[in-house]
């Protein structure tokens, strides 16, 4: 009744001129404040901002599918908010185009309008009835409007193939605007309506190309959004996805930047790697992928662009409400994984993922030997910085003289040879006066004081730009060998990804009806494995602010119901993470081992801060890592460079890079980010809680104790501290341990207390004649008889770090 009174009225105006415009009176105040309501509503000015943007979608430089599109899909699943979306959309459009291609647009828009707004429910009594309409509507306004304006076949088929494209995006958007209308509630989303909302965020940021502020592109900062979500929803491989998908964005509006595309896809990679260290990690990644290809690919103020858009895009993703956040990555988590496939196509697919990943990991193997070829000499660029001297020698100073030919060109060695013996003498002695000219020179030279200042000053440049270029070739270097480490990475992940995860769905729907029962609002619930024995149960549940719930109530409630004794993943996590809104964690079967820790450590009696750090944490793959960081010297800046070495190594590992690559990397990055020799020990030691089997690596550390029952053996091995030299060799030494068998892992202070050579000899003796078993008792009793040994001074930091392995039959 609304819609054909509001034509009646159109048609009235036409004929009248004054009185019958009034429709105001046709409307009861409730009416009217309905309709109000309606316009102003969250949903209309999300509506018409999407609209306003679509309208503005123009790709491959003059094709305009989006706008129709949008309005016949708006018209058939929304109906009154035709006319709203009808609006925006022409005005959007009317920014972006002028002339006959203006009118035929519009044009189109307004037939689609009058017609679905008449007979709307007979085409969409068939699926394909709308589109249809749509790319007909399309080919006879704008053919005929090109056959009077633009006669021309390129004009006709631009038509065609725009009406095509229409027709595809009106099908797709019809499936995609109820899940916009239904939010949060939506569900697991289908493929056609995945791929809908794919070409309706490819057409708004298509819209918003031109749009900018204080130089930053609006488009840029929100596809750099996006992509920072993808990884933080489906990992490494999402994100790429997603990045390769805003990356074409340009490309598709006639910008050409094909690099675009690799930058994005790179940066969601690594942003997706980053994803175990939480939303800062997906941001540090994304900003490292970021800036790593723009510096190859653009220029400085490009650069300084693309930095600030990044930053931008990471603050507008750190400021989505934790929960929200969740409730979306849920949404489309399992939309993307509810896909039920045949195992032939799941296994093709798997295929060609693992073929993609082989590729990058060529890509990133052949970077890193061309890195490797440019910085493998460093001898062409002495001999033309040399070059560079004797050019200046021969400007500054002989230039003009009367002998100038004779020295340079027909005594040209002979000159080489002096100002060589120059050189020589500058080295060893540090500077040149015209005394120490040699008399061959004296005798011919009348520019003598001259050419001593100038050779000295030449020499400086010479020495200065030397060190320059030592410097890039170890970063080039240390970046090569980096890349290769990537390559690696990315070739065991092409690997992992033929293994056959399988998602136990009937144990999901299990576990979430059970804790449900118990009172437990569970936000995200995965389980993954073939057999009872090797599943793992992955839980997001709102924080419990540090009363291990995870440990003491969910734990026994999911162990109950799958008959196996299961544990908390890195049980530490749950003071580590008291501020969280929204608690990660993971269950997985009861280890054969499980470890007791204890610690005590004491700073230097000068200094307030000690130069040791030390950490213990829980890996994936069923290990323990223990490791102590012994900074150079004492005092803050020793504590700075340890703390750096063990949360380097410490997220690596967590990542799931080997313990000797995450050291290598650890020292690599130590040598980049400190133009000083950066000394630090890493003692390392990792611990297989199925095997008992523990590996040590020991750069620059003192030597480890086990003690198994009443006797104790010795750890040791010589390796360079890290940050010394950009390649270090890593030697690895297993030990076995049993139920009850005690680690020690002690610091050089502690080690050295007192004074004396064999310094191992007291702490294998105290061991021997300790009766406790208790880890923290043991590191008490060792550091106070430690300092007992130095007279009650501390001279150097002192650090123990002691471990029981408990087996879970004890």
């Amino acid at each position: 009744m609304g819609e054909k009174s509001g034509i009646y009225a159109y048609h009235r105006l036409r004929g009248r001129r004054s009185k019958s415009r009034v429709v105001l009176p046709a409307f009861s105040g409730q009416a009217a404040k309905q309709l109000l309501h309606q316009l102003f509503s969250m949903e209309a000015c999300f509506l018409t901002v999407l609209s306003f943007f679509v309208g503005r979608a123009v790709i491959a430089g003059g094709l305009m599918p989006f706008p129709a599109a949008l309005l016949a899909a708006g018209m058939t699943v929304l109906g009154d908010k035709g006319f709203l979306i009808l609006i925006a959309a022409a005005a959007g459009l009317a920014t972006v185009c002028s002339g006959y291609t203006l009118a035929s647009t519009m044009i189109s828009l307004v037939l689609l309008f009058i017609i679905l707004s008449r007979t709307r429910a007979q085409f969409r009594q068939k699926w394909y009835g709308v589109p249809v309409l749509v790319a007909g509507l399309i080919v006879g306004v704008k053919v005929g409007v090109y056959s009077y304006f633009a006669p021309e076949l390129y004009n006709y088929l631009v038509a065609i193939f725009e009406a095509v494209l229409a027709g595809c995006a009106t099908f797709l958007l019809i499936k995609t605007l109820p899940v916009l209308q239904k939010g949060s509630n939506a569900g697991n989303l289908k493929k056609e309506e995945l791929i809908g909302g794919a070409v309706l965020v490819v057409a708004f940021l298509t819209g918003m190309s031109e749009l900018s502020f204080q130089g930053l592109q609006v488009k840029n900062v929100i596809s750099r959004a996006m992509v920072l979500f993808a990884a933080y929803t489906g990992g490494s491989g999402f994100g790429a996805a997603m990045g390769t998908l805003a990356g074409m964005v340009p490309s598709i509006t006639a910008e050409v930047a094909p690099g675009m595309v690799a930058v994005y896809s790179f940066s969601g990679l690594l942003a997706g790697m980053f994803r175990g260290f939480g939303r800062i990690g997906i941001c540090i990644g994304f900003i490292l992928g970021n800036v790593l290809l723009s510096i190859y690919l653009t220029d400085y103020a490009q650069l300084v662009t693309t930095f600030a858009e990044t930053v931008l895009a990471a603050a507008l993703f750190m400021a989505i409400p934790a929960k929200r956040l969740f409730a979306l990555r849920s949404m489309v988590k399992n939309s993307l994984f509810s896909f039920n496939s045949k195992p032939s196509s799941e296994k093709r697919v798997k295929e060609i993922v693992a073929g993609k990943v082989r590729d990058y990991s060529r890509i990133f193997r052949e970077l890193s030997t061309a890195f490797e070829e440019v910085s493998c000499d460093v001898r062409v660029y002495e001999e033309n910085n040399l070059q560079t001297l004797f050019s200046g020698v021969a400007s500054k100073v002989c230039k003009g003289c009367s002998l100038y030919r004779i020295c340079w060109d027909a005594e040209f060695y002979k000159t080489y040879r002096n100002i060589m013996d120059m050189i020589s003498h500058i080295e060893i002695n540090g500077r040149l006066t015209e005394e120490h000219i040699s008399p061959d020179v004296q005798k011919r030279c009348s520019r003598l004081k001259e050419l001593a200042v100038t050779v000295n000053c030449l020499y400086e440049t010479y020495r200065q730009a030397q060190v320059w270029q030592r410097k890039l070739t170890e970063g080039r270097d240390i970046l090569a060998r980096q890349l290769d480490g990537i390559a690696t990475m990315m070739q065991n992940l092409a690997n992992e990804v033929k293994i056959d995860i399988r998602m136990r769905e009937d144990i999901e729907a299990i576990l979430r009806t059970e804790l449900a029962k118990a009172g437990y609002s569970i936000l995200e619930l995965n389980v993954m494995g073939e057999v009872s024995d090797q599943l793992e149960v992955s839980v997001t549940f709102p924080s419990c602010g540090g009363k291990a719930v995870c440990i003491n109530n969910i734990r026994p409630i999911v162990s109950r119901i799958l008959s196996q004794p299961l544990t908390v993943l890195n049980s530490n996590y749950c003071s580590k993470k008291t501020n969280e809104p929204v608690c990660e964690f993971k269950l997985v079967p009861m280890r054969a081992f499980s470890v007791e820790i204890g610690s005590a450590a004491v700073a230097k009696d000068s200094s307030m801060v000690s130069g040791d750090n030390y950490a213990d944490f829980d890996l994936k793959d069923g290990k323990y890592a223990l490791v102590i960081s012994d900074g150079m010297g004492v005092g803050p800046k020793a504590s700075i460079e340890s703390k750096a070495a063990i949360a380097l190594v410490e997220k690596l590992m967590e990542a799931g890079f080997d313990h000797s690559v995450a050291v290598k990397t650890a020292n690599s990055i130590l040598i980049l980010g400190s133009p000083d020799e950066t000394i630090t020990t890493v003692d390392l030691a990792s611990i297989n809680l199925m095997s008992g089997v523990v590996e040590f690596i020991k750069i620059g550390a003192v030597p480890s104790f086990i003690k198994h029952g009443s006797q104790t053996g010795m750890i040791r091995c010589g390796n360079l501290p890290i940050g010394i030299l950009s390649h270090i060799e890593i030697d690895t030494i297993q030990q076995q341990m049993n139920h009850d068998d005690i680690l020690v892992m002690v610091s050089d202070g502690l080690l050295g207390s007192g004074g004396d050579q064999e310094s191992e000899t007291w702490v294998m003796d105290a061991l021997q004649n300790i009766m406790t078993t208790d880890p923290q008792n043991i590191a008490d009793l060792l550091l106070n008889k430690a300092i007992l040994r130095s007279g009650g001074i501390v001279n150097d930091d002192m650090t123990v770090l002691v471990a029981r392995l408990v087996s879970a039959h004890s």
